[in-house]
C-alpha cells in the first residue's frame, strides 16, 4: 500500500508539473526544461526521466519532441500489467497521448500535402485558362482583321461593278 501511495503522489507531482510549465511564461518554461535535462544528465532514474518527458511534451515550444520523449517513457521501469499501478497508467496515458498527437500530425500534413496538390492544380487550371484567353484575344482581334478585309474586299467589288456598268 504505501508504493501505491507513494505512486499516486509521483503521478500528483508530475501531473502538478506539467500543468505549472504549461501555465508559465516560455522564458520559465525554457529554464524548467533545461532544469529538467540538466537532473536527466546527472541521474537517469525513473523520475527524472518521467519530468524530462514531460517538458519534452509541451506544446508550442522549440524543444517539444514527441519522439524523445517516447524513448524516455518506454525506459521508465514499470509494474507488471497483472499488478494494479498508478504510475504505470499514467506513463501508459502518455504514451497513448504522444502516438495520438503524431497520428494527428500524420494527417495534418497529409491535408496539408493534398492542399498543396490542389494548389498546383489550380495554379495549372489557371495558367490554361489565362492560355485561353490569350488565344480569345487572338481570335477576336484576326476576327476583326478578317471583318475589315472582307469590308475592303466588298468596297472593292462595289467600285468594280460600277465603274464596269456604262
Amino acid at each position: 500500500m504505501p508504493e501505491r501511495l507513494s505512486e499516486s503522489a509521483q503521478v500528483e507531482a508530475s501531473l502538478a508539473y506539467y500543468h505549472r510549465l504549461n501555465t508559465q511564461a516560455p522564458d520559465i518554461q525554457r529554464r524548467d526544461f533545461n532544469d529538467a535535462s540538466a537532473a536527466y544528465e546527472k541521474n537517469q532514474d525513473d523520475p527524472t526521466r518521467l519530468r524530462l518527458a514531460l517538458a519534452l511534451m509541451v506544446p508550442g515550444t522549440s524543444w517539444r519532441d514527441d519522439n524523445r520523449a517516447a524513448q524516455l517513457l518506454g525506459a521508465i521501469e514499470l509494474a507488471p500489467p497483472d499488478h494494479a499501478s498508478v504510475r504505470r497508467d499514467f506513463v501508459q496515458f502518455l504514451e497513448r497521448m504522444i502516438q495520438l498527437r503524431r497520428d494527428e500530425q500524420r494527417r495534418c500534413e497529409q491535408r496539408t500535402e493534398a492542399l498543396r496538390e490542389e494548389r498546383r492544380k489550380t495554379e495549372a487550371l489557371q495558367q490554361k485558362l489565362e492560355g485561353s484567353r490569350e488565344e480569345c484575344k487572338k481570335a477576336e482581334v484576326l476576327q476583326q482583321k478578317l471583318d475589315e478585309l472582307r469590308d475592303i474586299d466588298r468596297d472593292m467589288r462595289k467600285r468594280s461593278s460600277r465603274r464596269s456598268a456604262p
